[in-house]
């Protein structure tokens, strides 16, 4: 029997996660054979006879020891398949040329196929979501086809990845409109998400998408690991500097949400293009970020949830944590990237039955179910 200190080492490992004396916490292995490697790379602590078998007093349960109740961490995989589309809309640059369109053609023809094989092998491609526009869905049917026979969710992106301020209205809902039409014809079901291309959303969308019925968008970054109900908030004003300054000297109001769309969050840190791929045009461009450290920084942020915010708080709203992931084909498709996708989702995979790979409208229907 062992008792392992580390959460590391304990959520690699079946066995009962206790907490003891006010605080430490780690997991009881009960068979020598599920120590392994972890043995091998010192985290297990090595439990003394214990005092009972050497003065034959009967044994009793200290006080100090409690059942640890973990939350769940949900992964929540997800590939925007941009393509072209993305230097269309938000990505429209009069400088784009031929070379820039190649890398979005390299995404479908190349990034996909790699990605869907990629999935199929470690089991997760239908427990994921693919965010498609609409242009890739009719520029890369084929492609599109590998996803929806993969099993993955298919859930919206825009069509030419059209930011929402770059459009009125109306135009803002017949590209939503069109996008529905094509996926649910593309899969059999009309789809139940969205994600605002390049995170650009606006109070508006938020009511389009209710009045559509959607279950969930994933656009924000107001948590980092727990979904919440969507905002239905009044547009945040900056200030009118030709007015007086009691003009803007008010709180913005936050409190108001919707009862039926569930926002899932997401940030940019937890994606791959960001950082990973070069574009000529943007200002704030990297492109040359060694894959490592985006690796271990993915890495930080698990282990730090798991070691800080699967206990359930006051603050908590849900009874799981979500680990959202946002790939790109023309990024994570990339022969020098996608071999440490491989690894960081093996990596998560490792961490037992407290880990599971989920897609968004799951996700969204078991908060939906626990609110």
């Amino acid at each position: 029997m062992a008792f392992l200190a580390s959460h590391k080492a304990a959520g690699h490992i079946s066995g009962e996660c206790l907490s003891v004396d006010g605080g430490m916490e780690g997991r009881i292995v009960w068979k020598e054979s599920e120590v392994g490697a972890d043995l091998a790379e010192g985290y297990a602590m090595p439990v003394s006879a214990p005092a009972h078998e050497q003065t034959g007093a009967v044994p009793s349960i200290p006080a100090t020891i409690q059942v640890s109740r973990r939350r769940p961490i949900k992964v929540a995989l997800s590939v925007d398949f941009d393509a072209i589309s993305g230097w269309l809309g938000t990505g429209s640059h009069p400088n784009n040329n031929m070379a820039d369109y190649s890398a979005g053609i390299f995404s479908g023809a190349i990034g996909v196929p790699r990605l869907v094989k990629l999935f199929k092998k470690l089991g997760v491609g239908e427990k994921m979501t693919w965010f498609i526009p609409g242009h890739s869905m009719e520029t890369f049917p084929l492609e599109t086809k590998m996803i929806v026979d993969s099993g993955s969710e298919v859930a919206l992106h825009g069509y030419s990845h059209e930011g929402a301020m770059q459009m009125t209205e109306e135009q803002e809902r017949d590209v939503v409109l069109r996008c529905i039409e094509l996926a649910t014809k593309l899969t059999g079901k009309r789809p139940v998400g969205w994600r605002a291309p390049l995170y650009q959303i606006r109070e508006s969308t938020y009511a389009l998408l209710e009045e559509l019925g959607f279950e969930y968008d994933t656009s924000l970054c107001s948590h980092d690991s727990e979904p919440f109900w969507a905002p239905m908030n009044p547009p945040i004003t900056p200030p009118d500097f030709s007015k007086p300054a009691s003009s803007w000297m008010h709180p913005t109001i936050t409190g108001q949400h919707s009862s039926k769309l569930v926002e899932i969050p997401c940030n940019w840190y937890m994606e791959d293009a960001t950082p990973m791929s070069y574009y000529p045009h943007v200002e704030n461009s990297h492109g040359y970020v060694d894959t490592r450290q985006i690796e271990q920084m993915w890495k930080d942020r698990f282990i730090w949830l798991w070691e800080n915010e699967q206990e359930k708080s006051e603050l908590s709203k849900t009874d799981f944590l979500v680990f959202p992931l946002v790939l790109h084909p023309d990024t994570s498709g990339m022969a020098h990237i996608i071999g440490m996708i491989e690894r960081f989702l093996n990596w998560l995979r490792s961490w037992g039955e407290d880990v599971s790979f989920e897609t968004y409208e799951t996700i969204a229907n078991a908060f939906k179910k626990a609110s």
